[in-house]
């Protein structure tokens, strides 16, 4: 069984600090996820782009499920992008599991700025295997 540690995940894994997104708390099973934007992921109309609110997204429902134990990857995902964030505002997520199977879960994740939705989707992640966890107590920091 492959072992992950969920300090180093968050400081060593390059997209995620590429996309500067940062660990805030798990609560159950809402984990927040945090990006603070800089210029060069912003569109032409400046203002997010849905790819890197996309990333924020599928980062969240993966997370979770490494932290519940499991090595999955994104199998199907739909997202509906609702409002857009400017320049100098701080994106984030929310989540929740919606079904845990055998070889799937279901993880509905929305994307928040303030108390504004600025995404909603639902990620299928298909379990390829068990992981066993170290670092979690950084969870609890």
């Amino acid at each position: 069984m492959k072992k992950i540690n969920l300090k180093n995940l968050f400081k060593d894994d390059e997209y995620v600090k590429k996309s500067n997104i940062k660990f805030f708390e798990l609560d159950g099973d809402n984990l927040v996820l945090k990006m603070k934007p800089e210029k060069n992921q912003f569109n032409a109309y400046n203002i997010l782009h849905g790819a890197e609110i996309f990333a924020l997204m599928d980062t969240a429902a993966g997370c979770l499920s490494i932290i519940n134990g499991k090595k999955a990857v994104t199998l199907d995902s739909s997202v509906n992008f609702i409002s857009s964030i400017s320049y100098g505002e701080e994106i984030y997520s929310n989540t929740k599991i919606i079904h845990v199977g055998k070889s799937t879960e279901v993880i509905e994740v929305v994307a928040m700025c303030k108390n504004k939705i600025i995404a909603k989707g639902s990620f299928t992640l298909f379990i390829l295997d068990k992981v066993e966890i170290t670092g979690r107590e950084f969870l609890e920091n």
